[in-house]
């Protein structure tokens, strides 16, 4: 809950404290000081609401407005009836309260407290003694016990939850921040390759040209067609990393043949490829993207000496499956590799989240690894 929203709550317990105290019968004992109390309470609620709206800076107010409260509810409690008083109804609100802000432990805390204070405020009424006093003690503060283990309960929930988003948005940032780097490492080693491959060879061709202009020899030309031939060669291969064609002219199972040909020309393994017909068409750039970065990390990572690609689809689910027999890992380690850099996995499982589906792995070290990537049917 915003400072706000506990400001306008506290606020509009006044209203309800009168009317408790005015329109609920009790016992008149020790009522004298109830306005009193009722009006700094008031001015207590107002205070803060002002502050809370003007946005103006309270230090430490957010520490002791908890404890001030306590002892303001306490107060009020007893001086319109002890456990006869409806104003003991607002000990409800602070362990329910504390749920929303505060951690499990310091959540049961208060709890624990307020239970104490309301017992305590009870105990010392002129009224304790009254046989109906005591069981309106002792069935209030069951109530309270029941209410705040449920706040400690909810607490518990909402602060894995925090911590949960946490740990997404900082891996987010990690993901991001290593997706940049990884653009300008990528960019550099395209750079690199063309100026040291292709634009070496093709200088090479010129010069062989330029020979065979000036000798009319066969061999010259020979070389300067086969300097040719290899950087077409080189272009290709550097067109298909940033943007798999086949997949546009020959479609989903051809484009994923040629990823896994080059997976295989790159670590010798033996590398299957089925595609179920019904899977085709709906998530295909998404599943060509997955299967390169998969098999990527695999040209990386695994040493396997065989790997099988799978795509299969019912009327509920399309499933992408990279299966190999490599070294493995230890999935607990996931979140580790994010920091180290490797972030295959981690860009991979977002794009699955952000087309509706899930991303599991399994793996163990020594055992292979099985990573599955379950899309929704409509793509």
């Amino acid at each position: 809950m915003t400072g706000i929203g506990l400001a306008l709550l506290r606020a509009a317990l006044v209203p309800v404290v009168l009317l408790g105290e005015r329109l609920v019968p009790h016992p008149s004992v020790h009522t004298g000081a109830f306005p009193f109390l009722l009006a700094a309470f008031a001015l207590w609620a107002a205070a803060i609401l002002w502050l809370r709206v003007r946005r103006l800076p309270s230090p430490g107010l957010d520490r002791i407005a908890p404890f001030v409260d306590l002892a303001a509810i306490t107060a009020l409690t007893y001086a319109s009836g002890g456990p006869y008083s409806e104003t003991g109804m607002a000990f409800f609100a602070l362990p329910v309260l504390a749920a929303t802000r505060l951690r499990p432990r310091i959540t049961g805390g208060w709890a624990l407290g307020t239970v104490a204070a309301y017992v305590a405020l009870s105990a010392l009424h002129p009224t304790s003694a009254e046989s109906v006093a005591v069981r309106q003690t002792i069935s209030q503060a069951v109530y309270l016990a029941w209410i705040g283990a449920a706040a400690t309960l909810v607490s518990a929930v909402l602060h894995r939850r925090d911590a949960a988003i946490a740990r997404l948005a900082t891996q987010r940032e990690q993901l991001a921040a290593q997706a940049l780097a990884a653009e300008q490492r990528e960019r550099r080693r395209l750079a690199e390759n063309l100026h040291d491959e292709s634009v070496q060879t093709l200088s090479l061709a010129r010069q062989e040209l330029a020979d065979f202009h000036r000798t009319g020899r066969e061999d010259s030309y020979d070389r300067t067609r086969a300097a040719i031939d290899e950087t077409l060669g080189q272009l290709r291969g550097e067109i298909f990393e940033l943007h798999p064609y086949v997949l546009d002219h020959a479609g989903l199972p051809a484009a994923l043949r040629a990823i896994a040909d080059r997976c295989a020309d790159r670590t010798g393994a033996e590398v299957t490829v089925a595609v179920d017909p019904e899977a085709v068409g709906r998530h295909d750039e998404l599943i060509v993207v997955l299967a390169r970065e998969l098999l990527a990390n695999v040209v990386k990572h695994s040493g396997a000496r065989h790997v099988a690609v799978t795509v299969a689809a019912d009327h509920e689910q399309i499933e992408l499956e990279v299966r190999d027999d490599g070294a493995g890992f230890d999935p607990r380690r996931r979140d580790g590799a994010l920091v180290d850099g490797h972030v295959g996995l981690a860009s991979s499982e977002q794009r699955v989240r952000s087309a509706g589906g899930e991303l599991t792995v399994v793996s163990a070290p020594g055992a292979g690894t099985v990573v599955q990537a379950v899309l929704p049917p409509d793509g």
